[in-house]
């Protein structure tokens, strides 16, 4: 748990995992040890058509969950996590279907490593829904596969209507260098299950591979702070030409973006240490 300048608490998780329940490589027990011993706050174990049970792991809070994954036109993974019951669905459902029914049973549906997917945004805008979509998930990249991050897509697709809270995971089957690369930490008042899926679906979540930051609107600019520093900030929004949208020069603990309602239509940032990895800020919809 991080508290940021402003006295807000900020938990770590990860919101898609597997097991030996269905394609991993690691048994639930050893998963859950795994995480916690990393310093995580909360972990949803989601396991392709298996639904898990929500505890309290020695102070770590589980999440139930489960993947359900649908390939006849287009690839559709849908995550769901913090279900109260286990969805009603078989594998010729349609996404949609998956998406009502995690809805349906309490849950957060996430739309999984939509560039890994090879999803369509004109396919996107059609889904009904969705709570979330993972800008960034380290078990698509390498030595995988090689599409771990999502942005340039979802950019598109937002431009397009689209509208998720952006989380990053490491989505870990294998246990090898993917395992951590991508997690979230998420403002709430309480490690509870409800304040965590209260805090997911209104969207106050910092997807990253690491670093941390903070975010907000201030006198009209979009205003991105680094409390470590970082090697650069870049800026990103539905005008193609903007000349500050990359800060350049130094270690930046702040860096403003000026908002131009009538071109931007939505601004959101990503923030880059020195090690090369990065955090990514929810849209602001403008």
């Amino acid at each position: 748990m991080i508290t940021d300048i402003y006295g807000n608490k900020w938990y770590k998780g990860n919101l898609h995992t597997h097991t030996t329940d269905s394609d991993g490589a690691k048994t639930p027990e050893e998963v859950k040890r795994l995480y916690k011993d990393s310093g995580y706050d909360f972990l949803a174990i989601t396991d392709h058509w298996h639904v898990s049970q929500a505890e309290n792991y020695e102070g770590m809070l589980v999440l139930s969950g489960a993947e359900y994954d649908w390939s006849k036109d287009g690839c559709y993974h849908i995550v769901g996590y913090g279900l109260k019951e286990e969805p009603k669905l078989v594998k010729s459902d349609l996404p949609q279907k998956y998406i009502d029914e995690i809805k349906r049973c309490g849950g957060v549906a996430t739309l999984a490593h939509p560039a890994w997917s090879l999803q369509r945004p004109d396919k996107m805008v059609q889904l009904r829904g969705v709570d979330c979509t993972e800008i960034y998930n380290s078990v698509s990249g390498y030595p995988y596969s090689p599409r771990p991050y999502s942005g340039n897509l979802i950019d598109v697709a937002t431009v397009m209507g689209f509208r998720a809270t952006l989380t990053a995971a490491d989505d870990t089957h294998f246990y090898g260098d993917e395992t951590g690369r991508g997690f979230v930490y998420v403002k709430a008042g309480e490690l509870s299950e409800e304040a965590i899926l209260t805090a997911i679906k209104k969207g106050d979540v910092l997807a990253t591979n690491g670093p941390f930051v903070t975010c907000g609107i201030e006198d009209g600019y979009f205003a991105v702070r680094c409390e470590k520093g970082c090697r650069y900030v870049q800026f990103f929004s539905a005008n193609y030409f903007n000349p500050d949208t990359t800060t350049t020069g130094g270690t930046v603990y702040e860096a403003r973006f000026k908002i131009k309602p009538e071109k931007d239509r939505f601004v959101r940032a990503e923030a880059v240490d020195f090690d090369g990895k990065t955090a990514y800020t929810q849209y602001y919809y403008l």
